[in-house]
């Protein structure tokens, strides 16, 4: 671009007049004082004349400019031609000026003015264009097994400077590749480095998809795969990766309540529930908000679900809120997943015990139909019989389950899902024909225990703002059980179950929160009974015998309904929660056929309420360290075989327990939390069998117990947070019951705690100490080992050291010596390992594993045996020490 610059007379840049003209002869003038100057300056156009051939110039002018600062002449006094000085007049004449000035005012002057013409060099043309070559290599580069793309890898061709990175979607594009077999280098963190061939043919474009390895997949896995709500005191949350490496739960979610605080350890390593002194029954078993009859198949060694489907185990001790009830125990709440992987997995695992195979995906073209299907088998029937031979003794457990789930996309404000699960369990212990098993001959013939539930669960939920949330959980079901010994005894029944779950959570204002819901039950039920000895005889072994068989069947409805609170006092942030609640109990039974005599017996009602309320306070906005406490009333229903009437209206009400709970949890480090509960759980009205009952016309059952626990909790736990995890949990507990016939019974000095001057004896399950400890720890390479310890006290037993002998069955009826429960067994302790190696290939992943379950025992009694005649006994020991080898593959289509 060519430039113009005025020149002024001095200085030469300056647009400053020439000195002062002189005065005129004629007379003298004022001095001037201003200098006339440009108040609005005027480019003249460069003369093409002068563009072309090259030329600067300065054209020096003498301007006449009048006391008005008007120009009144311009005249060139050294002319520089080619267009120079004609463009230099038009633009001075152009210009707008400001007069020279004395002390009297403006004056007009005449002054010289140089205006310079300068040619500025022409630019330097521009730089060549670069030669952009063609992309000839591009692709993708994807994360073993996961087949997650690999962000900001870095990729170079060995040889030449050609390098690039992979993008957020881990795709990579290569320029100018020479032609022939090339190397191309792959480094990323946390990978292990990779050097792929690839074959470049000239004109061609080489599309690849690179696979990288991860130096460690468990370092990757979710931790937290569910985020549980902070709504209970006390919410015990295992992440689901380190239950699956824990010796002695089969990779089990649900297995791990047994090593929580509060759980007492269960004979043979059973499922059963027993949490804070509660009987079994007490305790309630959920599946995403549904009450089940039982979560663990008979050999208590796994659950009724595939893990693979589990998100999380939720297990609530105590405490808990009016959404649960018709439980006086604990609360286990299964949660189902509900995100499924996009692109498919198939999985396949099998061990000692069973096989399970399990997919789930969005098979649809559109991904928005997630998908999830698990079978499962046992063989252990299958195999016994191999170490058996034909000896004609059989035991044969055997269990399948099966799952199935549907999670369709519905749009923002709404989500749904459709649960199927179910299973069946046999467990058939026979001995040869010529055998006899014992001496009554009532009692001969196999002995068999089936059971078998199935489900279909919906669940709705729908968004009507950010202030209210409507969700709704129905269900039917079957529940079936069937036991017999021989010909001469059993029983039956099913269970025809529909439940219904709905609850509203609105939020008037921030800082309270309103949750009314119902939670309802109801179906028809059945059962046919039939034994070779009447009742009355099973208490006295002189008693002449007498079979007796009788069935019922009725119907069931249990409309429970609940509010609850929940209050956050300080505004703007939930550190403090305080949550009141109340629930309203109602039981309508109908009972009608052999058991009633068939008479019209008119329905059997019991209502009740349980008011509760709990708070929690969070010193710190981290949720660093909180205190909590919980009291509340909760009633239970009777068994149904409590709450029927033989022949006569049932009238067995609810059992009831004021329970309360207090402590505090704190988070040492990110890694590293602790907390510690205190609870006492006050149990009256317990349902006990009336041993002056008369038969048919009147009720079997009475609320005529009581019972009392209390203790102290304490678990810390280390997250998986780098290569170690693991957690530690300790109860310190006492659990005691009375009814009116411990006292008549109870002829012994007292037992070591209770005494029983006021008939308090010892739960059957009171366990003082329940110690038990797990960790794991990665190693290198997808290695890992891990280990369990626990330390339980005995049970008490009782202690029988004489019998009665039974001339007509040819038996000894055992007697007490002492109070119930005054003995306690010796304590239970072991301990299990396990070692583990994670395989990994481009599509699939093999994890193979060695659970040495009891690898080191102690007596570890679980029952006593006498002789014949009472005089001597015998422990029978728990489980013996178990080598259980098993694998698992993970496919990825």
């Amino acid at each position: 671009m060519w430039s113009l610059i005025a020149l002024l007379c001095s200085p030469s840049l300056a647009q400053e007049p020439a000195p002062a003209p002189e005065a005129p002869a004629d007379g003298e003038e004022l001095p001037i004082v201003a200098m006339p100057s440009i108040l609005e300056y005027v480019e003249a156009p460069y003369p093409e004349e002068a563009k072309e051939l090259g030329l600067s110039a300065v054209v020096k002018l003498r301007i006449t400019l009048t006391d008005a600062g008007e120009v009144d002449a311009v005249d060139v006094v050294e002319p520089q031609g080619h267009g120079f000085d004609e463009a230099a007049v038009d633009a001075v004449l152009s210009m707008t000026w400001a007069p020279a000035k004395t002390e009297a005012g403006p004056v007009g002057v005449v002054f010289e003015f140089d205006y310079g013409f300068v040619l500025e060099p022409p630019p330097p043309p521009p730089d060549p264009e670069p030669t952009v070559l063609p992309v000839n290599v591009s692709g993708v580069v994807i994360e073993m097994a996961t087949r997650e793309p690999l962000a900001d890898v870095q990729i170079g061709v060995t040889g030449t400077d050609l390098a690039t990175t992979t993008d957020a979607e881990g795709r990579f594009e290569l320029r100018g590749v020479p032609d022939g077999m090339q190397h191309l280098h792959l480094v990323h963190l946390g990978h292990v480095t990779e050097d792929k061939d690839v074959e470049v043919v000239a004109g061609q474009l080489s599309e690849l998809k690179l696979w990288m390895r991860a130096e460690a997949y468990r370092e990757n896995e979710s931790v937290a795969l569910y985020d549980r709500p902070k709504d209970e005191v006390t919410r015990r949350t295992i992440s689901i990766q380190e239950i699956e490496r824990i010796p002695g739960t089969f990779g089990d979610p649900v297995r791990v309540v047994q090593t929580l605080p509060g759980a007492a350890r269960t004979p043979f390593g059973t499922g059963l529930l027993i949490i804070r002194g509660a009987d079994p029954e007490d305790s309630g078993v959920y599946i995403d908000g549904i009450r089940v009859p039982i979560i663990y198949h008979l050999t208590g060694t796994t659950s009724v679900l595939s893990p693979d489907l589990i998100a999380g185990v939720d297990y609530l001790p105590g405490g808990y809120g009016v959404q649960y009830g018709r439980t006086m125990g604990g609360t286990v709440d299964v949660k189902t997943r509900d995100e499924f992987d996009e692109h498919g997995k198939i999985v396949w695992g099998t061990d000692i015990l069973d096989s399970q195979l399990y997919y789930e995906g969005r098979p649809d073209k559109n991904h928005k139909h997630g998908l999830a299907v698990g079978v499962r088998r046992s063989y252990i029937d299958v195999f016994i019989p191999i170490f058996t031979g034909d000896t004609g003794y059989v035991l044969k457990p055997r269990y399948w389950d099966y799952q199935a789930k549907w999670v369709p996309e519905v749009g923002d404000a709404d989500k749904v899902s459709l649960f199927f699960y179910g299973f069946d369990d046999v467990l058939k212990v026979s001995t040869p024909d010529d055998v006899a098993q014992g001496s009554d001959q009532d009692t001969q013939g196999d002995l068999g225990i089936q059971y078998n539930s199935h489900r279909i669960m919906g669940k709705w939920s729908h968004r009507f703002s950010d202030a209210a949330t409507f969700e709704l959980t129905p269900s039917v079901g079957l529940d079936a059980s069937n036991s017999f010994l021989g010909d001469e005894f059993g029983i039956g029944n099913d269970n025809w179950v529909g439940q219904m779950r709905a609850q509203l959570s609105w939020k008037p204002i921030p800082e309270l929160e309103l949750v009314p819901g119902v939670d309802a039950l109801g179906g028809y039920w059945s059962f046919d009974f039939k034994s070779a000895i009447n009742i009355e005889a099973f208490d006295d072994p002189l008693a002449e015998r007498d079979p007796v068989s009788f069935d019922g069947h009725g119907t069931v409805w249990a409309p429970d309904v609940f509010l609850r609170a929940n209050v956050r006092p300080l505004k703007g942030t939930d550190r403090w929660l305080v949550s009141p609640g109340v629930r309203g109990n109602i039981v309508i039974l109908d009972a009608s056929g052999g058991i009633t005599g068939d008479q019209d017996i008119p329905a059997y009602t019991i209502t009740s309420i349980d008011p509760r309320v709990l708070t929690r306070f969070a010193f710190d906005k981290e949720d660093r360290f909180a205190i909590k406490a919980a009291t509340g009333l909760y009633h239970q229903p009777p068994q149904p075989q409590e709450a029927l009437g033989v022949g006569t209206q049932a009238s067995v009400g609810f059992e009831q327990s004021w329970s309360t709970t207090a402590g505090w949890d704190h988070r040492l480090t990110k890694a590293i939390t602790y907390d510690v509960d205190l609870f006492y759980r006050q149990m009256t009205d317990l349902v006990v069998y009336d041993e002056a009952w008369t038969g048919f016309g009147s009720n079997p059952f009475f609320n005529g117990g009581e019972g009392r626990a209390y203790g102290l909790e304490v678990m810390a736990r280390h997250d998986p947070v780098g290569p170690f995890f693991g957690w530690i949990s300790y109860t310190l507990s006492r659990a005691a019951r009375k009814d009116p016939f411990a006292c008549a019974d109870n002829t012994g000095e007292g037992s070591e705690f209770w005494g029983n001057a006021d008939c308090w004896y010892p739960f059957d399950f009171d366990q003082t100490h329940i110690f038990s400890a797990q960790a794991g720890y990665d190693l290198p390479h997808d290695f890992g080992i891990s280990a369990q310890v626990q330390l339980v006290t005995g049970n008490p037993a009782d202690e029988f050291n004489t019998g009665i002998y039974d001339a007509d069955s040819d038996y000894y009826t055992g007697f007490r010596v002492g109070g119930w429960n005054d003995e306690r067994m010796p304590p239970f302790f072991q301990t299990s390992l396990r070692f583990d190696k994670q395989f990994t290939f481009k599509r699939w992943q093999l994890e193979t594993y060695v659970d040495l379950l009891n690898a080191i025992r102690g007596v570890n009694p679980e029952f006593t045996v006498y002789n014949y005649d009472y005089t001597e006994f015998a422990y029978v020991r728990g489980l013996p020490f178990i080598p259980n080898i098993g694998l698992e593959a993970k496919f990825y289509p």
